[in-house]
């Protein structure tokens, strides 16, 4: 089956190429047609190519059947010999709509059009490069979707305009456009409110199922009967109903007291039954959903209400079932059910979260979201622990590219982004190349973090992820993992490990070796290692690069490349977030030349300064692999070459909005017409260098040695 974008190139190399369309794929006008001029003499296409384009796409992607769907369909106006409203396309939830199309415009009944109206979805307009959208959206869409009856019935609205998609629906009598992000103001947005100037991509069009479903819905929702597929995707975490949601919690929690600690850890052990729920029901759909909360249920004012007892009763039965399959999460229960604040909160969570699936919406940036706008109030700034943006991430996930099973770490894995989009990367590749989640290791010195990053795989993985909470002060610098049938963490002896000695100990201990490390380790000169006391400073020797630090303190960003380097199996792969410095200045040459004795550097990507937004330095992302000794110094003895690229854009800027804090994505605009650029898919195409890089990298990969070229590759 062929996507949309598929379909239209299938057109565009098919019954697109000749100037006349031999027959009309759907009635016009309830009649076949034929001959129908798609091309000027100039050969340029018409308005009529874009019209026939499009509904061959619905067609041949199998998101419409040709039975629904008819173009140049017209409608009465209401007062006598007034000229019909003709609407350029139209989709109808019934295959009988032609045989009651044609009966009314030969009889004039008006339970005909009455039928016709019953059973209209869609309406759809076509131009070919209009410029003036606001206009043919007030003029042309917004009449069409008026002819839907009653005024608050729920019906979509297309406007296809070379191309360019945008989409709207009339919902409880507003009209909005159909994805959520592009309302400014949410359900109040007026026309000028719509972000008219960014078009939608094809991926939002609806199936005719979906639409249906939409139709269908009835106005009061029944949350004791729903399941998975009830829910609403969240297609981005800046839509004005995310925003709100975030901001009412935050506001609860606030009236609670509980923007602290422990307000986090409720939140956090809240979302995983929510999670849970909606697995349950992915594995059982027969067992309905028990994540909601009903009017009754959260208007409630003393907890020995009858209503909020039949909500509690029913969380911890979700928490019953879930404590054993999320020990890391839920082991240790912090709600208590008989404190009104604590219980105010998981009502706010689940009141402004029910309607919402985070299954579904997997592989979004939602957990930064959740970082970002909630533990950074309690507790990241003061630990100083910053995320990684998810554009950098995706790009050195790419570039490093995990694959085959291989078994990849983060010893500062925070929330654990880099971990789940190396696994999600992964999956969109055949067969035994994608990664086994059970593979994939994680450690942080922040339980907090420690069970974000549980959450996180939670909800792209299967929940196998090894995730490790290491001791502050030292946490991953000391701690390492220890080879064995269950993996355990263990703390390195400075007597045994002096000057990176790491696989000599007295007893049977093997350290694990990985195959990929992904890391953003703390780095900077505020947040260097400095030894206060006799145990840190033999902590400290027993990394090799403390003794070419020439000072009394460490750069943590050179603390975590050694560690990388030793924990690396020969071959394996680092992709490292470092300080631009340690790349460059003078001061760290040493440790530059150590580097080079043990690993081949790949790629060195310089970073523009604001790219981490809680700090402004400079950063530099390093890629190298592994060889053995004796490839090492043969690379070295002969030369190798090191793809370097400066990177400018990024696609993004921090902003935040009524209290909630979200990475803005930045466009590229067409010099020529001022118009946000789309890509073949229909999705806008941001201002950044990262795709353009990854594809130079790709090449340049070809041309280098064999080893080089299959770790970073092959993948058949």
């Amino acid at each position: 089956m062929s996507s949309f974008t598929e379909a239209t190139q299938d057109f565009d190399n098919g019954p697109g190429r000749a100037n006349i369309l031999p027959k009309a794929l759907v009635p016009v006008h309830g009649k076949p047609k034929y001959n129908i001029p798609i091309r000027g003499v100039d050969n340029k296409p018409l308005e009529e190519y874009y019209k026939w384009q499009f509904i061959y796409a619905l067609i041949y992607s199998a998101l419409y059947a040709k039975d629904y769907i008819g173009v140049e369909i017209r409608f009465p106006k209401g007062s006598k010999g007034a000229k019909a409203l003709k609407v350029d396309g139209a989709i109808f939830d019934d295959a009988e709509w032609i045989k009651r199309y044609n009966d009314y415009w030969q009889h004039r009944r008006s339970k005909d059009l009455e039928w016709l109206n019953d059973h209209l979805l869609c309406v759809i307009e076509f131009k070919r490069e209009n410029k003036e959208i606001e206009q043919v959206f007030t003029r042309q869409v917004k009449p069409a979707m008026r002819e839907k009856d009653p005024s608050d019935a729920y019906v979509l609205g297309i406007y296809y305009d070379a191309g360019r998609l945008y989409l709207f629906h009339r919902r409880e009598g507003k009209y909005l456009r159909y994805h959520e992000e592009r309302n400014q103001k949410g359900d109040q947005s007026q026309s000028g409110d719509l972000s008219l100037h960014l078009p939608d991509s094809y991926r939002f069009i609806p199936s005719f199922q979906e639409l249906k479903n939409r139709v269908c819905r009835p106005s009061l929702i029944d949350r004791t009967k729903r399941c998975i597929k009830d829910l609403e995707v969240i297609t981005s975490i800046g839509t004005v109903q995310m925003r709100d949601a975030l901001s009412n919690v935050l506001r609860v929690l606030d009236k609670a007291g509980l923007v602290n600690q422990r307000g986090y850890e409720i939140l956090i052990q809240t979302l995983a039954l929510k999670i849970f729920d909606e697995k349950q029901n992915e594995r059982n759909p027969k067992k309905t959903l028990k994540f909601y909360i009903t009017d009754i249920e959260r208007s409630f004012n003393k907890l020995g209400g009858k209503g909020i007892q039949q909500f509690i009763a029913r969380m911890k039965n979700i928490w019953k079932e879930a404590q054993s399959r999320y020990p890391t999460i839920l082991e240790n229960p912090v709600i208590d059910w008989k404190d009104d604040a604590h219980v105010r909160v998981v009502v706010a969570v689940c009141e402004n979260f029910q309607d919402f699936s985070f299954v579904r919406s997997s592989g979004n940036d939602l957990y930064q979201l959740v970082f970002y706008n909630f533990a950074n109030k309690f507790q990241q700034q003061e630990k100083a622990q910053f995320l990684t943006p998810l554009p950098l991430i995706v790009f050195l996930v790419k570039i490093v590219n995990p694959r085959n099973g291989e078994t990849i770490f983060d010893p500062c894995c925070g929330i654990g982004d880099f971990l789940s989009l190396s696994y999600i990367n992964a999956q969109d590749k055949t067969g035994p190349w994608k990664l086994d989640d059970a593979n994939i290791y994680g450690a942080d010195l922040s339980r907090e973090m420690v069970t974000l990053a549980s959450l996180n795989m939670l909800l792209n993985g299967d929940g196998m992820a090894h995730l490790f909470y290491v001791p502050p002060d030292k946490g991953s610098i000391l701690y390492k993992i220890k080879a064995g049938t269950v993996p355990q963490l263990v703390e390195l002896l400075p007597d045994y490990h002096r000057e990176g000695t790491w696989d000599e100990w007295p007893n049977k201990t093997r350290l694990m070796k990985f195959d990929v490390i992904l890391t953003n380790p703390p780095f900077g000169e505020d947040r260097a290692y400095r030894p206060k006391t006799d145990f840190d400073r033999r902590v400290i020797e027993m990394y090799e690069t403390w003794q070419l630090s020439g000072g009394d303190n460490i750069d943590l960003g050179v603390v975590f490349l050694e560690n990388a380097c030793h924990c690396l199996k020969e071959h394996g792969r680092l992709g490292i977030v470092l300080s631009n410095s340690i790349a460059s200045i003078n001061l760290w040459q040493k440790v530059r030349e150590w580097l080079m004795e043990r690993m081949r550097v790949v790629a060195l990507f310089d970073l523009p300064p604001d790219v981490f937004a809680e700090t402004g330095v400079n950063t530099t992302l390093i890629v190298a692999y592994k060889p053995t000794s004796i490839e090492i110094k043969e690379l070295n003895e002969r030369g190798y070459s090191v793809f370097v690229r400066d990177i400018q854009n990024v696609g993004y800027e921090k902003r935040t909005s009524k209290r909630n804090v979200f990475f803005n994505p930045l466009y590229r605009i067409d010099e020529t017409t001022f118009q946000v650029m789309t890509d073949k898919e229909g999705e806008f195409i941001l201002e950044e260098d990262f795709t353009q890089t990854l594809m130079d990298f790709r090449k340049w990969a070809c041309g280098q040695e064999e080893t080089l070229c299959k770790l970073f590759l092959e993948e058949d």
